[in-house]
C-alpha cells in the first residue's frame, strides 16, 4: 500500500477540526451510494421488461419470415417448400396468409387482421401457451375456428361457439358499390382466446389457412412461410443462407429485423436513463468537490509540512485524489450491493406488483441482475469522482508552503 493511498485513507476516516467536512463527506458517500443502487436496480428492472418483450415478440413472430420481394401473396409450390425445408438449420416450416378484415358481431365491429396457418401453426411459435379461454385448435373434422386476441374478443363483446362475421376485401378492381361486391364475407366460430399483448391482442384473429384462402377466393396463395430454427443455430446466418437459396425473389428477415423499430425504441431508452442518471450523479458528485476543497484548507499545514519533508506537487494531488475516489466508491460499492439484493428479493419473491387488474401476462415487475450492470455503476461512479475530485487536488497541489508560528 503506497504512502498517498495510506495518507488518503486516514484523511477519509480522521476526525476534522471543522465537523461540517465530515459530514459533506458522508453525504457525498451516501449520494454516490444512492446514484449506484438506483442505476442498478433501474438497469434490472429494464433488463426484465426487454426479456419479457422479447419472449412476447418470440410467442408470436416466427424466427424467421420469407415474403415475395414484390407483390403480397405468391404460390406455395412443393418444390419451393421443399427447398426451404433443406437448408441446414431449419427445424420447421408453415405456411402463412394474412390480409386485413373488419370483424362483426351482434351489432358490434372491428378493424383486425386475420392470419391463416397450416398444420405447422404450433411448431414455429408459442401462441398456445398464452390462451386465456377455449380451445387452441383452429380446425377440426368439421369446422374451422378462429383464436381471437383478447381486445378484439372483448371491443367486439364475442361469445365462444358463436359464429362472428368476417369480412375481407376483393381482389383486383372492382366497379361495384355495395359491401357484397367490395368484400368478400364468411362466418367463423372463436373456439379460444389469446392475451400476449395490446399489438396482437388488439388485432389479430388467427384461424386455419385454407379458410383465409377460401375467404380470398384463392387457391395455394399465401403471403408468407415462417421458419423455427434448430437450436443454437444463428437467425441471421439461417436467413443468409435462405436468401442465397431462394435467389432475389424472397426476402428473408430475422425476428429482429421484424421488429427493428422496437428493439431501437428499447436500446434508446437504455442510453437516456442511463445518461439521466449519469448527470444526477454528476451533481450528486459537488458534495465531494465541496468537502475536498474544504479538508484542502484544513490541511494547509500538513501539505507544508509533506512538501518540506520531500514530497512534490505530484505526491499531494494523488493523496486528495485518491481520497476523492475512495470516499466514492466505497459508498458505490454499498449502493450496489443494496441494489443487487433488492434485485434479488424482486427476481425470487415479486414483493413490488404491478398492478391487481390483471391485465398484465405477469404479476410483478419483472427484473434481470447483469454483472455489466454493476460494472457500469462502478465505471460511471469512478468517472465522475475523479472529475469531482480533480481540482480540490490540484489546487492542494499547488498551494505553497505554509509556515506556522510556534
Amino acid at each position: 500500500m503506497n504512502l498517498p493511498f495510506k495518507i488518503a485513507w486516514r484523511y477519509l476516516f480522521s476526525k476534522k477540526s471543522t465537523n461540517a467536512i465530515n459530514i459533506i463527506s458522508y453525504i457525498s458517500m451516501v449520494g454516490m451510494g444512492l446514484g449506484a443502487m438506483v442505476l442498478v436496480v433501474l438497469l434490472s428492472v429494464f433488463n426484465g421488461f426487454e426479456d419479457l418483450v422479447v419472449e412476447l415478440q418470440s410467442s408470436f413472430y416466427a424466427d424467421i419470415e420469407i415474403k415475395p420481394t414484390e407483390g403480397k401473396t405468391f404460390e406455395a409450390t412443393a418444390d419451393l417448400l421443399q427447398k426451404i425445408e433443406e437448408i441446414e438449420g431449419v427445424e420447421a416450416i408453415c405456411k402463412v396468409l394474412e390480409e386485413n378484415a373488419y370483424v362483426t358481431y351482434k351489432g358490434k365491429s372491428a378493424i383486425a387482421k386475420i392470419k391463416g396457418y397450416d398444420q405447422n401453426f404450433d411448431k414455429v411459435n408459442d401462441i398456445k401457451q398464452y390462451i386465456i379461454y377455449g380451445s387452441d385448435e383452429l380446425k377440426d373434422a368439421d369446422r374451422d375456428y378462429a383464436l381471437l386476441g383478447a381486445g378484439l374478443f372483448y371491443t367486439i363483446e364475442a361469445k365462444n361457439n358463436e359464429a362472428i362475421r368476417i369480412a375481407i376485401p376483393k381482389k383486383g378492381k372492382t366497379s361495384g358499390i355495395t359491401a357484397a361486391q367490395l368484400f368478400n364475407t364468411a362466418s367463423i366460430v372463436p373456439g379460444g382466446v389469446f392475451g400476449i399483448q395490446t399489438e396482437f391482442d388488439n388485432t389479430y384473429i388467427l384461424t386455419d389457412i385454407n379458410f383465409v384462402q377460401k375467404l380470398q377466393r384463392t387457391e395455394n396463395q399465401i403471403s408468407a412461410v415462417e421458419v423455427k430454427a434448430k437450436p443454437n443455430v444463428s437467425l441471421k446466418s439461417l436467413s443468409a443462407s435462405i436468401k442465397n437459396a431462394l435467389g432475389g425473389n424472397f426476402t428473408s428477415t430475422t425476428r429482429v429485423e421484424q421488429n427493428q423499430a422496437l428493439y431501437k425504441a428499447m436500446q434508446a431508452e437504455r442510453f437516456v436513463m442511463i445518461a439521466i442518471l449519469f448527470l444526477v450523479l454528476l451533481i450528486i458528485s459537488f458534495t465531494i468537490v465541496g468537502a475536498l476543497s474544504m479538508l484542502v484548507m484544513e490541511k494547509r499545514l500538513d501539505i507544508s509540512i509533506l512538501k518540506a519533508m520531500g514530497a512534490n506537487n505530484s505526491m499531494v494531488f494523488k493523496v486528495f485524489i485518491t481520497e476523492g475516489i475512495i470516499g466514492a466508491l466505497i459508498g458505490a460499492g454499498i449502493g450496489a450491493v443494496l441494489g443487487v439484493i433488492i434485485v434479488l428479493l424482486q427476481q425470487y419473491f415479486g414483493f413490488i406488483k404491478l398492478g391487481t387488474n390483471g391485465g398484465f401476462v405477469i404479476d410483478a415487475y419483472p427484473v434481470k441482475l447483469e454483472l455489466l450492470d454493476v460494472f457500469i455503476a462502478f465505471i460511471m461512479v469512478f468517472i465522475i469522482s475523479l472529475l469531482a475530485s480533480w481540482f480540490p487536488a490540484k489546487r492542494a497541489a499547488n498551494n505553497s508552503l505554509a509556515f506556522v508560528k510556534n
